[in-house]
């Protein structure tokens, strides 16, 4: 089970598209039977080596980088091989694995889920809320986008516009792949008009209520909130 996100948490410098270059330069140095060192990290990445160094804090929070700050993580790997290999389905694997072990990203993920939309800015509150810290951080708005990169190119949200939404088919795929899974009578398709709202109910049971597509989004999270408290599901 993924710990608690920390009161404390280290802000990334660069844009994401910077940051995949350093995960992508660090599986190839890694690969490469040399000594791994932030100098030729940065080198393999055609980035400055304080790029390395004042990332590598924050991709050890979200569990791509080991906290010894010396080697990737598994997840950090598959995702860092994904890369390397231009090869979308093994980058997203290691980025839905690095998002299940980070509590923070966990947390997000379910968020989006549990609401069906949530805009950037309703995403920004929520990631202050969780980290107790916000826009007087240096490096907080960056990480504000940089997790909803994580987030999308996971595969596991969407986003139209300023909007986040859970991806319906990966989520139907996972269903499918959940062992000894109960499938609640109200697991089928919405009325027309109608958003499905997921309710964790067990370890291996979801099920799904139908609400208004306008509803209001205060007195929707205040329900799903009291229906994992009704069914101990909350972390």
């Amino acid at each position: 089970m993924a710990e608690s996100p920390k009161a404390v948490f280290s802000w990334p410098n660069n844009s994401w598209a910077i940051l995949k270059k350093i995960v992508k330069a660090w599986h190839a140095a890694e690969q490469g039977g040399n000594e791994v060192s932030q100098k030729r990290i940065a080198q393999m990445a055609d980035a400055h080596p304080s790029q390395v160094s004042t990332n590598k804090g924050f991709l050890q929070s979200i569990g791509i980088v080991e906290p010894e700050g010396i080697k990737l993580t598994e997840a950090g790997k598959r995702y860092g091989l994904g890369l390397f290999n231009d090869n979308d389905r093994v980058a997203q694997q290691g980025l839905q694995e690095v998002i299940k072990n980070c509590a923070l990203l966990a947390d997000l993920l379910d968020i989006v889920r549990g609401r069906g939309n949530v805009e950037e800015a309703d995403l920004e509150a929520e990631l202050s809320l969780l980290t107790k810290q916000g826009k007087t951080n240096p490096g907080f708005a960056t990480g504000v986008s940089v997790i909803q990169g994580i987030l999308v190119d996971s595969s596991l949200i969407d986003k139209v516009g300023n909007v986040l939404r859970p991806n319906r088919g990966r989520e139907d795929e996972e269903r499918k792949t959940l062992p000894n899974r109960t499938v609640a009578p109200s697991d089928t398709q919405p009325a027309s008009g109608l958003r499905r709202i997921p309710i964790p109910v067990s370890a291996d049971s979801i099920w799904y209520v139908e609400v208004a597509a306008a509803a209001d989004k205060f007195e929707l999270e205040k329900f799903v909130e009291m229906q994992k408290l009704i069914f101990s599901t909350t972390k």
